[in-house]
């Protein structure tokens, strides 16, 4: 006895259809992946980096932080497109993002416990976020 697999071919055109979840998710990567790096562009402009890559604070290099989080906008914005264009890429690279960012922000909440309370939201805002971001594309696929 034999056993035949029919299967189709995809040839990279198509795209994987999402939800509207997804979609969402998508939007908020980008606008995330933007917003960090304007936030770091401006910090550089206003002078805050007085000795360059090797200005300290809280005696830790701060490029290696900005580093991290840079390389994280990227794969926010490629993940936020990836997902809008429905692209099977899109939801790894966004996972990875969120996770990212889930661990951005409990450690920037205690930046802002210490240094600067009224931001304390903020970062909540992106804890939660990130989890609903993880539980939207979890639910989001469709078969």
């Amino acid at each position: 006895m034999s056993y035949r697999v029919t299967s189709t071919r995809r040839t990279g055109n198509e795209s994987r259809a999402y939800t509207w979840p997804a979609l969402i998710v998508g939007i908020v990567l980008i606008l995330a992946g933007i917003g960090i790096v304007v936030y770091w562009v401006n910090y550089w402009l206003s002078g805050n980096m007085p000795d360059g890559l090797w200005t300290l604070a809280n005696n830790q290099y701060v490029v290696y932080h900005q580093a991290a989080e840079g390389v994280m906008a990227i794969l926010a914005v490629a993940g936020g497109f990836g997902l809008l264009l429905g692209r099977g890429w899109g939801m790894a690279t966004s996972l990875a993002a969120l996770g990212a960012l889930l661990y951005t922000g409990i450690n920037s909440l205690s930046f802002s416990f210490t240094t600067a309370p009224a931001l304390t939201p903020v970062f909540l805002g992106v804890l939660g976020f990130s989890l609903l971001g993880f539980i939207a594309l979890h639910f989001s696929r469709r078969s």
